[in-house]
């Protein structure tokens, strides 16, 4: 891995382990044992870091929300939509335990992410509207499009309200887990006696 691949992925794992606002340029170029001068040749500043280490998380959550593998809707699609986007959380959550100080700090971040949030709602929906056309949920269109939206909000803000609510120790994953299951529970409401029989069985392996 070169210099500059590593910085970022140096500087990854130290904004999530420590959190984006307690790690400066020279934590990551003494954990790296570089030079401060040897960081700056390749990144001016760690915004410039962080606005990089987005664009590999944009490329990654793209890939998910755009993917053909969702053309054909069913719950288990919606399930798993959900983990795909969960999993692109875990790994890239400083972003998310920090969403609202980046937007404000780092412009280009903000234009980029709010074309993420309305992806995530409109993969939501394209998911929700096959299951309202198949039969599968039973919701007009308008309920349909709030959930969608409710569901890109949750699984937006879902790790911020899970640090809220869970002890340190309560493993990440499992914390994510919880998210899917809550999202999973909004849709219940609206699927027959089968289908809810289907989302109880795997809310069972996400919560265990």
């Amino acid at each position: 891995m070169k210099t500059k691949e590593r910085i970022l992925a140096t500087a990854l794992v130290l904004f999530n382990e420590e959190g984006e606002p307690n790690v400066t340029t020279n934590h990551i170029a003494d954990e790296m044992d570089i030079s401060p001068g040897n960081l700056y040749y390749h990144y001016k500043s760690k915004d410039d870091i962080i606005w990089q280490i987005f664009l590999q998380y944009e490329k990654k959550i793209k890939a998910v929300l755009e993917s053909n593998d969702l053309n054909h809707a069913s719950m288990k699609d919606m399930w798993l939509y959900l983990n795909m986007v969960f999993d692109v959380i875990v790994e890239y959550r400083f972003l998310y335990r920090n969403l609202i100080q980046l937007m404000n700090r780092i412009e280009f971040l903000k234009r980029h992410f709010r074309h993420i949030l309305a992806l995530k709602s409109q993969t939501a929906l394209r998911i929700l509207e096959q299951l309202r056309l198949d039969g599968v949920i039973s919701a007009d269109q308008r309920t349909t499009a709030n959930l969608a939206d409710q569901i890109a909000l949750t699984s937006t803000f879902w790790l911020n309200y899970s640090v809220a609510i869970f002890d340190d120790n309560f493993d990440e994953q499992k914390k994510l887990s919880h998210g899917i299951f809550h999202i999973l529970q909004m849709i219940a409401p609206f699927l027959d006696e089968k289908q809810r029989a289907f989302l109880d069985e795997l809310s069972k392996q996400f919560l265990s």
